[in-house]
């Protein structure tokens, strides 16, 4: 299969699913663009008017739909560079893994509908298990692997680990010295209304410096409202440059991990109210989080819907820190675990759980999906 018939399978269910742009791709020697809403014929040339513009080699381009190159971190390294809307480019990291595995990724959509939220496995678990009033806090020599997952991970439990990332260069390096391994390196950051425009492309980002980014992250904010929070640097791949800074937590096995996703911010960054479709390790490297937990029998109680119709990401209209009990009145009868989350713990955050977190101060944090399923 060439790059041409390569791209047109790319998007090739893009109109049905409602993705609506024209991409450019600029390659060295080679130019093709595609306009989602109209097919999935690739046309070569440069379009008057794209959306988006990815610029990258043809070699990487070829590598990356074929599964041997990983596009996130080809951008993190700037050997692709983007153009026009962001939030459009956003979206290609999904379209290729559904491409290549036929499953959904973490946190993105491809479209901005909203479907109906599926009851899950986790639902009829938790609906049946006794009400858990306080989340459990435990050290990391305190239980071993066997009693996590057999206790923790069978019961689709939350648990906080303490203690459990001291081994990690990036937590024991000072911020300056962690600078420069963050030098060379690019993301994209949220910004303005993120959290009302949640899940969405049409959420507004920018490209950003990794390293000028955390240098920004001490620096005060006003006072943020829902529709115009800080910057957040968030949902990024862990660059390969970065590996070598952390180590992946030894209670499951490395290769039931997803490739580590790093979020950085100043304090008041907000991640709304959701679940995802698989179990989560959360690490805080630096600063703390409030977290508030639902258990996963809520669903309907919190309005939730979810970002595709296969299931997969669930979004809640609900917002537990503004609670709206007249359009939610079952919300009153929730039981919400809210916590904060320090710097060297871990939470382990099942399947199913709905959360929505805050930053309470300039933060770095590192999360492991995972594999696993209960079901």
């Amino acid at each position: 299969m060439n790059i041409q018939e390569s791209l047109a399978a790319l998007f090739h269910h893009s109109k049905n699913e409602g993705l609506r742009g024209i991409y450019q791709f600029n390659c060295i020697d080679s130019h093709m663009w595609i306009a989602t809403d109209v097919d999935n014929c690739v046309n070569l040339g440069l379009h008057p008017k794209p959306n988006v513009t990815i610029k990258i080699s043809q070699y990487d381009l070829l590598n990356i739909l074929s599964g041997s190159a990983d596009i996130e971190e080809l951008f993190s390294t700037g050997n692709l560079k983007i153009e026009g809307d962001i939030g459009l480019a956003t979206i290609l990291p999904q379209l290729i893994q559904r491409k290549l595995t036929a499953t959904n990724n973490i946190e993105t959509t491809t479209t901005n509908k909203r479907h109906s939220a599926r009851e899950r496995f986790s639902e009829i678990v938790s609906a049946n298990a006794k009400p858990i009033l306080e989340i459990e806090r435990r050290t990391h020599d305190d239980f071993s692997i066997e009693h996590f997952r057999s206790h923790y991970v069978n019961s689709g439990t939350p648990l906080i680990i303490c203690n459990s990332i001291t081994d990690w260069p990036l937590f024991n390096t000072s911020k300056q010295d962690t600078l420069k391994y963050f030098e060379g390196l690019q993301g994209i950051a949220r910004k303005g209304d993120y959290a009302d425009q949640a899940f969405s492309n049409k959420r507004k980002f920018q490209t950003v410096s990794m390293v000028d980014f955390v240098q920004s992250i001490d620096t005060p904010e006003r006072t943020p409202t829902r529709s115009d929070l800080p910057a957040y640097l968030g949902n990024n791949i862990l660059p390969k440059k970065l590996l070598k800074l952390i180590k992946h937590p030894s209670f499951f096995e490395k290769d039931q991990y997803i490739a580590p996703r790093i979020w950085i911010g100043p304090e008041n960054t907000l991640t709304p109210l959701h679940r995802d479709d698989v179990d989560n390790l959360f690490v805080q490297v630096r600063g703390s989080k409030r977290f508030i937990l639902a258990a996963p029998h809520n669903r309907a109680a919190l309005g939730a819907w979810s970002t595709s119709a296969d299931g997969g990401l669930d979004g809640c209209d609900f917002d537990p820190e503004n609670p709206d009990y007249n359009s939610f009145p079952n919300s009153q009868q929730v039981h919400f675990l809210t916590f904060e989350l320090e710097a060297g713990q871990i939470l382990y955050l099942p399947e199913g759980w709905f959360h929505q977190v805050r930053s309470l101060s300039p933060s770095i944090s590192v999360n492991f999906w995972t594999k696993s399923f209960r079901h």
